[in-house]
């Protein structure tokens, strides 16, 4: 099937990026006691544990950001949030127990290079004293070349993260003026190769597409200036425009015209045949991978899973989230916490697990989240296979899903011969519209949710 800007436009609608199901937006009140009860589960269960670390701050907002962070040029607030950050963990290990195994540590925000090396150091020796961090785990970080210093890569190095994650979006210098955000590519560069040489092996580039004045030929230009760094994964994400939610995001409109769907369409498929031109694998809905990298290989082996930091090489049934905002998620359950930096702070100073909202899961989530996590990394599931890890006959338990699958003819299909759902190349790319059929939360055309390409 030729993938058309046209009919890609065309099909595409608004949705949830499902990192996770039921998706964030369905987040709800839960009290303290509920999450309480399980931690608890989670310490009996004594499975390592992604241990996630939210820091909020940042030198500037970016007029296009939608992420939680506190902008703020007084770098004294980093010391300041860390200790409370240790005050957190050392709350979790009263619920957990003293030395539960951790298989990743992930550093995000805002900037985590908003600390300075010494808050970093603390922040570090606070997880080691309360956890039992595994020889191979995984430590992430993200870092923004505009205000990362070597000494801050250095630390990161002597400390073993070898996983790291930069922020592009476009080095279009008008694209950049109208997203309030410059970036030359020697800062990028210059970051890159110094993490290289303070051991980090693995490196991540994102980039936005759907700004005000990118187009055909700048942003050609901008994928080809990432190429020529190398990375090992890119993600390459549309820009999510939702200004009564996020009313910096005005300051985008008053630079340029977003783009409209098809547009967005055009740029998509150009950075697809460029990145697989230069050898890189198309992974999930998103991301693209040199063929050695460990996201590759995890995807090649039907490893690769979806979480709150998109996709990742190997999944930990439990994701703890400490700091303002961050998100924990269990088997059982998912919850966020305080978004205000006020709010967490009081919550922890009480020595309380500071729970904003959160949404315990039935069975049916439980077994609806299973399937959309391998559409969304797979583009296909096989219901046999997926049924019995399950323990439940998944063909009849979703007979009027797969009914409705006939509407969507275009991006997938049930193969009845082998029990399993597949997306046709268009509906790799629509794949959160393939999954809205399985989500019984689902509102397709909601602002809230971002659209499919």
């Amino acid at each position: 099937m030729e993938l058309s800007p046209e009919r890609l436009a065309e099909l595409s609608t608004q949705g949830p990026r499902y990192t996770s199901y039921p998706p964030a937006t369905e987040l709800r009140e839960l009290s303290v006691e509920a999450v309480r009860r399980e931690l608890a589960r989670v310490a009996i269960d004594r499975q390592p544990i992604s241990l996630y670390v939210h820091v909020p701050f940042c030198r500037s907002l970016c007029a296009y950001c939608g992420c939680n962070v506190i902008p703020t040029r007084d770098r004294s607030r980093g010391s300041a949030y860390v200790d409370t950050l240790a005050t957190e963990l050392a709350l979790l290990v009263e619920s957990l127990g003293r030395d539960m195994p951790v298989s990743e540590v992930a550093l995000g925000g805002g900037s985590p290079n908003f600390l300075e090396p010494s808050a970093i150091r603390q922040l570090n020796n606070a997880i080691e004293t309360y956890f039992q961090v595994q020889p191979d785990a995984r430590r992430s970080v993200e870092l923004d070349p505009r205000t990362t210093s070597s000494l801050q890569i250095v630390t990161f190095g002597q400390l073993g993260f070898r996983s790291l994650s930069v922020g592009v979006q476009d080095f279009a210098e008008r694209v950049q003026d109208a997203i309030r955000r410059h970036q030359s590519l020697e800062q990028t560069r210059a970051l890159i190769e110094t993490a290289r040489d303070n051991g980090f092996t693995d490196i991540n580039v994102d980039i936005v597409y759907g700004l005000p004045h990118q187009t055909e030929e700048t942003f050609a230009a901008t994928i080809d200036a990432i190429l020529e760094l190398a990375p090992d994964r890119v993600a390459l994400f549309g820009y999510a425009h939702l200004p009564s939610k996020l009313p910096h995001q005005l300051l985008v409109e008053r630079s340029g015209r977003v783009l409209d769907r098809f547009e967005r369409a055009t740029l998509l498929l150009l950075a697809i045949d460029r990145f697989a031109r230069a050898g890189y694998l198309h992974l999930g809905l998103d991301h693209f991978a040199r063929p050695d990298s460990a996201l590759a290989h995890a995807a090649e082996d039907r490893r690769m899973a979806r979480t709150f930091q998109g996709y990742v090489e190997r999944r930990a049934e439990t994701i703890l989230g400490v700091g303002t905002s961050a998100i924990s998620s269990t088997s059982r359950a998912i919850w966020q916490n305080e978004l205000q930096l006020s709010a967490w702070e009081q919550a922890i100073a009480s020595k309380q697990p500071p729970v904003a909202r959160g949404f315990l899961l039935t069975r049916d989530d439980q077994i609806r989240r299973a399937l959309i996590e391998r559409l969304m990394c797979d583009g296909e599931a096989d219901l046999d296979a997926l049924g019995n890890d399950l323990g439940i006959e998944l063909t009849a338990y979703f007979a009027a899903e797969l009914e409705q699958l006939t509407e969507l003819q275009e991006l997938a299909f049930y193969d009845r011969d082998a029990h399993a759902i597949r997306t046709t190349p268009l509906g790799r790319l629509l794949v959160r519209n393939v999954c809205m059929v399985f989500d019984r939360y689902a509102r397709p055309g909601q602002a809230r949710f971002s659209s499919t390409i």
